[in-house]
């Protein structure tokens, strides 16, 4: 069918090419978020280079349904947060309930991923614990976001009981919620700068929540999957930093993608990083060193670590 549409749309010159290409898709996230950014760089760069390879970048709920998607055959390729990464291979959290994901292959390694609180104004929250008794939104189901903040509030012994409410709202949905004033915080995994956290600064005046303390420390240095983070005053036109913890962004697929796909991947991301970053502004400051390593639980694909080693030379 969808041949026969292309035969129909360009003609049977171009429809006779077109049936040589090859479609492959990477999940990301939400459409205004930078794993939704990240994925379309990824794919404009292979789309410009490659004839008989398509990209395409699809929008989804976040890390966890990535995972499960790529599991089953769904998606070829999936944005994901490290911590998640590592969780899926072990069979903990949230994919507790299914076997270790042994065909799990890394790609590449991108930027760092923060976790950023958001309060409104005037719902006196200073600190991590300033969220207990509030109305909180922490992600949706099958979001990154979510899956980390449990494991965070699991941590401190904190549950739903501690707070008035926590909410699954999409991250859009969550700080359209905030600048209303329907809700007291939402927690957000992002890289910096972000747009979405510019406008909830300067235009709902939000406040970034320190995520620090001897709780956080322990957390951090028990669990082995995130690092200290801290985000900028001066990108939100605010002054000093926000303290807090953070994770990697990162590329995986299934030990079984063929080698060309992932290759021509690795290759056009690696040879065009400059244009790469600005068509994503997380994605600026990237290097192959860190790409190849980075926050990387499951091997890499035996391709991508090829590519690596022919992009060093």
């Amino acid at each position: 069918m969808f041949r026969l549409m292309l035969a129909l749309l360009i003609g049977p010159g171009l429809a006779a090419q077109a049936q040589d290409l090859r479609l492959y898709t990477v999940g990301s996230g939400d459409v205004s978020g930078g794993y939704y950014a990240a994925a379309t760089a990824l794919c404009a760069e292979t789309n410009r280079i490659e004839q008989d390879l398509r990209c395409s970048p699809e929008a989804t709920p976040g890390s966890i349904y990535n995972l499960e998607a790529l599991r089953n055959r769904q998606l070829d390729f999936a944005l994901i947060q490290s911590d998640v990464q590592r969780m899926a291979l072990t069979a903990e959290g949230p994919f507790a309930e299914s076997p270790p994901f042994d065909s799990l292959r890394s790609v590449m390694s991108f930027y760092p991923e923060t976790l950023t609180v958001l309060a409104r104004p005037g719902a006196n929250i200073l600190s991590l614990g300033g969220l207990v008794g509030k109305r909180v939104d922490i992600g949706l189901p099958a979001s990154g976001r979510r899956a980390t903040t449990m494991r965070l509030f699991d941590a401190l012994g904190l549950d739903r009981s501690d707070f008035l409410a926590l909410l699954e709202l999409s991250a859009g949905t969550g700080l359209e919620e905030l600048c209303a004033g329907r809700i007291d915080a939402t927690v957000l995994i992002v890289g910096h700068p972000n747009e979405s956290v510019r406008r909830a600064v300067q235009d709902c005046d939000a406040r970034l929540v320190t995520i620090a303390g001897p709780e956080v420390r322990a957390f951090i240095e028990a669990e082995g999957d995130y690092v200290y983070a801290s985000i900028p005053g001066t990108l939100y036109g605010r002054k000093g930093r926000t303290q807090s913890l953070g994770v990697i962004a990162t590329l995986v697929t299934r030990s079984e993608m063929p080698d060309d796909i992932v290759s021509a991947l690795v290759r056009n991301t690696i040879a065009n990083l400059p244009s790469v970053g600005v068509s994503a502004s997380v994605m600026e400051n990237l290097s192959p060193q860190g790409m190849r390593s980075a926050g990387l639980s499951a091997p890499l694909h035996p391709a991508a670590e090829a590519a690596f080693v022919e992009g060093s030379d």
